[in-house]
């Protein structure tokens, strides 16, 4: 008999392409790292000591716990969403340390073990471990790829839905797919989960980094009252602070629905108080910078897609798909070559790091993703060894 459990019986070999990157990075070779997310490694001129500055308040000296958060930082997310319109009451927030947290309490709130969330495909490969973990099953509804853009189809949507589904986890806009939930879709998704009782899990990390595609209004479901729904956020994402270790859950829904689901949320998160002091009190300013860091980043990715569009629009190998938002491109490969096979050489000849296709579940084809954050010297170089390993050329 095993010491331990089977939701912890993942595969530990590590992967080929990994294991080549850690050895080229042991052996010192430089390497472009396209895939490079970590915002705090990309060079953002909005990073200062001004970030700390909260930090050196006594009143982070005192310790009162809150399942639900401090009222002020709360508060603060509230003045969030008012400046998207949206009314968002502070009882109806529930601070976390991240949102990997969040989705662990909200399955614990909804799912018995072997109980069933859909996910997208393709989506973000980190659903697989934070269902494992939490005992639930995972299905997944597919978005298609039509007319040059990435949609959730009604078909789709009605498949995803049979036994012991207890959510349907929307990622707004998807990553890496870059598509925002659309009204017409949400109306289809509302209906079906209002008939089923299902929830809806809708990730809006990236809600605030919008191309302005024409005729796409991002849309949070932070003022869904339709059904019982958790929107998830943090500054991880909306102020690049991963390191800082604040995310939240706002419930909306039906009133009885949503009351029930903040009761019982109150006792899980109880169990944890995993938010640190410091940084609750530190998020009202920091919030407050918003537009200063997200104008920034925003010009980082259009500038960075710009340079992808350039680089590749008379390459027929290569289609960089059109994406409403994001940190993130994905590139459609028509060379010949699988997306793994790809990346490897590339990686091998060319010294530069980039993420196959099928690391985020993609279907069928060869496509790669890679990030836009990077500095735009930096990116620029990494595109142009791209483009010459795809023409065989070593760097």
């Amino acid at each position: 008999m095993t010491q331990f459990s089977q939701r912890t019986d993942w595969p530990t070999a590590t992967n080929l392409l990994i294991w080549r990157i850690e050895e080229k990075k042991r052996s010192g070779v430089p390497l472009i790292d396209l895939t490079e997310s970590n915002p705090t490694h990309c060079g953002f001129g909005f990073f200062n000591r001004g970030w700390l500055e909260p930090f050196s308040d006594e009143k982070n000296l005192s310790y009162t716990p809150d399942p639900h958060g401090l009222l002020e930082a709360r508060q603060a997310v509230s003045a969030y969403y008012a400046g998207k319109n949206i009314n968002v009451l502070p009882e109806q927030v529930f601070l976390t340390a991240s949102t990997s947290e969040a989705y662990d309490h909200i399955l614990r709130l909804l799912c018995d073990p072997r109980d069933r969330v859909a996910i997208p495909s393709p989506g973000y490969p980190l659903f697989d471990c934070l269902a494992a973990l939490a005992d639930v099953d995972i299905s997944r509804y597919l978005l298609l790829h039509d007319q040059d853009m990435w949609r959730i189809s009604a078909e789709g949507i009605r498949a995803a839905f049979g036994e012991r589904l207890k959510a349907l986890v929307l990622v707004n806009p998807n990553n890496p797919t870059g598509n925002f939930v659309k009204p017409s879709e949400l109306e289809v998704i509302n209906e079906r989960c209002r008939e089923t009782g299902t929830a809806i899990i809708s990730d809006e990390v990236f809600l605030d980094f919008g191309f302005h595609a024409e005729g796409v209004q991002p849309l949070s479901l932070a003022q869904n009252h339709e059904v019982l729904t958790f929107t998830l956020s943090g500054i991880s994402k909306i102020l690049a602070l991963p390191q800082m270790k604040i995310s939240w859950i706002v419930v909306s829904g039906p009133e009885t629905l949503r009351r029930k689901a903040i009761e019982r949320l109150e006792i899980i998160a109880d169990a944890y108080l995993s938010v640190n002091t410091p940084s609750q009190h530190a998020l009202g300013a920091w919030l407050g910078a918003c537009g200063r860091v997200q104008r920034e980043i925003l010009e980082r990715l259009a500038f960075n897609r710009a340079a992808l569009f350039r680089r590749f629009q008379e390459d027929s190998r290569v289609q960089v798909l059109p994406c409403e938002g994001g940190w993130y491109a994905v590139l459609e490969i028509r060379s010949g070559r699988a997306d793994e096979e790809l990346a490897m050489e590339l990686l091998e000849n060319n010294n530069i790091i980039i993420h196959p296709g099928y690391f985020f579940d993609f279907e069928k084809g060869n496509f790669l993703v890679l990030s836009l954050l990077l500095q735009e010297k930096i990116f620029q170089k990494g595109i142009d060894r791209f483009w010459a390993g795809l023409n065989h050329r070593k760097t």
